[in-house]
């Protein structure tokens, strides 16, 4: 491993300490004179190089704890204006620019304290794609959903560099200079390529053939990018190390063909590369692939092997330097990781299954897994699952899906360069290979067993990942030669692996309920001591965010989870059942409880799913006093109305549900009004934790409910700062008079109650994360 390598990974470390803010500034320069000074001794001495080495090792990572003591994201520089009316100038970002229903939109403003996230109602004539402009509106911190599972909202926007979001109207809203710079050049340079994309394919493949090339998945159906997320291809909708290998390839015989000078011709390569990389939005993945390419371009001038290690450890250097919150970003994590392993582990992968494989199949076979090799406890740490199709996907499909991009980028070129009809035939051609592409990744998702989910896998384990991975290649301690060494590795490393990793399903599980953060909906999750899993409502928020498929299956794989043994839907307004068809499709159900009432839109596109897919075994429709016995848990439907003949809107429809196990019970109450609360009352309905109806509106929770329940705790699950001022004063007073806690979503995000004593203990994901 090239020493550069090293002091980036160093520096790395450093900055990733440094974030956590554990030490004053001042601890780490004397640190840094410390260590710097332990350097010169051991230079001056003459000691030992591996002894020289750590000291290298301490002086960076001390250097990228001193860096980050001094640097402040923009949240922090703007946190003056949070909750405040304010005026901001600056120019918008190119391509940010979003309608999000008639008349709104919305688009990042670079502001010079940072990028601010400006929504605009009644927008008007005020369609600002480029140049200067000035709004004025309340500026909010930075927000999100705080759920286990997902990266902190704060550390998201630290990532995007934005500070926050300012909210205003199309009258407040003007262009103060509509003259373009030269990122709105660029930007246009990207929309003639893609006008050249759209215009000779149809829009779904122009979409995906976009991201391709460009970045981003933004415009892509939602249907093929599941099918890039299930066969581990995302990476290839993100600018990485192959698209700029497949263009320095391109330029390069561009140049060649040109007859140009070997060094004029590498200089117009790199500019082209630089430009195009400017053109992706300089992302972390595009940053490190440019400079890889770099490097790999400045070595062929110079008739010279490039140190490709060298260039990843000076890459690594030089974006966290420039932008140090990329440490935590897991796209930044998995290309320089991806990228790693290619250059460290690929030929002794090959060697170890040429001893299996014919030579052809070993050396493409060991591309996708020296990558994934490194990757691996990235992808795990962060998405809590693995893809074990992504092997074989990588290698039918990438070549495929690489000679795509190649045809698009060329027929995209040529249709810009005026070559229209030439540059149409090639983008056809393109079209006509991508389907084939999805068609065969289709069949692959669709194979039994494509995915593991590995839920919380503790940090200390790697290093045991990474020992059991020296012991199989002969690295580090166990070259050819130790043997003994080499086997009491793999032996030790493999059970202490399935040890940890098994202990998980043997642990004792106390009833414990999750109510997740998701906007102004409800959606909650029960898990008994047996392991079985309990969805009540899947929330639901308006556009196209889908909080089955973006918070709820993740929340679930974070537990551990691949499956659901029961979802209820209490009713079906969008903000209880809008995610339950994603929820499905990453996810079979064994049974779904659904009210008495017309299905909504929401709840028949997932009766689709179920009756086409079979991603459930039964559906059935919830009655008054129906009890189902589990394990040692039993639910009750304690009230399941029938009022649709009567002309019920949805709410008179919610069903209430009460959860029981070990003498501890929880109550679900959708968003029942007074009058279904009070028909529940007549029934034996105490429960120790109460989910509050309706977001805490007036018009539920009476004074004969709460009479009935006598709650030890209740929990409100509403949107920050939403419209209808859930959950109402007049609900909040009732359960002060009876003592009654209340906890809320709004407040605290995602929330866990533990019954493992006599009373339910609660923690909030928001200020606690750490009890999960």
């Amino acid at each position: 491993m090239a020493l550069v390598l090293e002091a980036g990974l160093a520096f790395a470390l450093g900055i990733a300490a440094g974030l956590e803010k554990s030490f004053p500034w001042w601890v780490w320069g004397v640190s840094l004179g410390i260590s710097g000074g332990g350097l010169l001794w051991l230079h001056r001495e003459q000691q030992g190089r591996d002894r020289w080495r750590l000291a290298c090792w301490v002086l960076v990572f001390c250097l990228g704890g001193l860096r980050v003591s001094f640097a402040t994201t923009a949240q922090e520089r703007l946190a003056s204006l949070v909750d405040q009316q304010t005026v901001l100038m600056g120019r918008v970002v190119p391509g940010s620019l979003r309608t999000r229903r008639p008349g709104s939109l919305s688009f990042l403003l670079e502001e010079p304290r940072g990028r601010v996230r400006v929504f605009v109602r009644k927008a008007g004539k005020f369609q600002p794609r480029q140049g200067t402009v000035e709004v004025r509106g309340v500026f909010r911190a930075p927000d999100g959903f705080y759920n286990p599972g997902q990266l902190d909202p704060q550390v998201r926007a630290a990532i995007a560099g934005e500070g926050g979001s300012l909210e205003t109207e199309g009258r407040n809203c003007r262009v103060v200079d509509p003259a373009p710079r030269w990122q709105d050049r660029f930007f246009a340079l990207g929309d003639t390529l893609r006008a050249q994309l759209r215009r000779a394919m149809g829009p779904e493949d122009s979409a995906l053939l976009e991201g391709m090339l460009l970045g981003g998945s933004g415009g892509i159906a939602p249907d093929r990018l599941r099918i890039f997320t299930r066969c581990g291809l995302s990476h290839l909708l993100s600018v990485s190390g192959s698209h700029v290998a497949l263009l320095l390839g391109l330029f390069a015989s561009g140049a060649a063909l040109l007859q140009l000078p070997r060094k004029a011709g590498a200089l117009l390569v790199a500019l082209l590369l630089v430009a195009y990389g400017v053109l992706c939005g300089l992302q972390a993945s595009v940053c490190r692939a440019l400079l890889l390419g770099l490097g790999a371009l400045w070595g062929r001038v110079n008739r010279k092997r490039a140190s490709s290690t060298a260039f990843l450890g000076l890459g690594l250097l030089l974006l966290l330097t420039w932008q140090p919150w990329w440490v935590w970003d897991p796209g930044f994590q998995l290309s320089f990781a991806a990228a790693g392993g290619l250059l460290l582990l690929r030929r002794p992968v090959e060697k170890k299954l040429a001893v299996w494989l014919p030579f052809p199949l070993a050396r493409g076979f060991s591309v996708p897994l020296a990558a994934q090799a490194l990757g691996l406890p990235f992808l795990v740490h962060h998405f809590h699952m693995l893809s074990l199709v992504s092997l074989l996907a990588n290698v039918l499909l990438v070549p495929l899906l690489s000679f795509c991009l190649t045809l698009g980028a060329a027929g995209a070129a040529l249709g810009a360069a005026g070559l229209t009809l030439l540059g149409r035939q090639v983008l056809i051609g393109a079209s006509q290979l991508l389907g084939g592409s999805l068609w065969l990744g289709e069949i692959l998702c669709r194979l039994p067993g494509t995915h593991w989910v590995t839920g919380q896998v503790p940090l200390w384990v790697w290093p045991l990942y990474l020992l059991l991975l020296c012991a199989l290649l002969e690295l580090g301690w166990f070259r050819p030669g130790r043997t003994r060494l080499r086997r009491a590795g793999l032996v030790v490393s493999s059970l202490a692996l399935c040890t940890v990793l098994g202990l998980h399903h043997f642990r004792p599980q106390p009833l414990t309920a999750y109510f997740l953060d998701v906007g102004q909906g409800d959606c909650a999750v029960v898990v008994t001591p047996e392991r079985e899993v309990f969805v009540f409502d899947t929330g639901g928020l308006g556009g196209n965010f889908d909080t089955g498929e973006r918070l709820l299956v993740p929340f679930l794989r974070w537990l551990g989870t691949d499956r659901v043994d029961a979802v209820f839907i209490s009713h079906g307004h969008h903000d209880h059942a809008g995610g339950l068809a994603g929820l499905l499709r990453w996810m079979p159900a064994e049974a779904i409880y659904l009210p008495n009432e017309i299905p909504s839109e929401d709840v028949e596109k997932a009766l689709q799913l179920v009756q086409v897919e079979s991603f459930s075994k039964i559906v059935y429709k919830m009655q008054t006093n129906q009890k189902i016995g589990k394990k040692k848990s039993i639910i009750q439907t304690v009230e399941a109305p029938k009022l649709e003949e009567k002309g019920g809107k949805g709410n008179e429809n919610s069903a209430i549900v009460r959860v029981s196990c070990d003498g501890h019970s929880l109550l679900f109450t959708g968003d029942a009004p007074a009058e279904v609360e009070e028909l529940a009352a007549q029934r034996p309905i105490r429960s120790d934790v109460l989910k509050v109806s309706h977001h805490g509106s007036r018009t539920s929770t009476s004074e004969a409910f709460l009479e009935a329940v006598r709650p030890r705790l209740a929990v409100a699950s509403a949107g920050r700062r939403n419209h209808f001022g859930h959950p109402h004063k007049e609900t909040i007073e009732k359960l002060e008079t009876r003592k009654i806690p209340l906890v809320r979503t709004d407040q605290a995000g995602a929330l866990k109650i533990v019954f493992d004593g006599a009373i339910p203990i609660w923690y909030s994901y928001r200020w606690q994360r750490d009890s999960f």
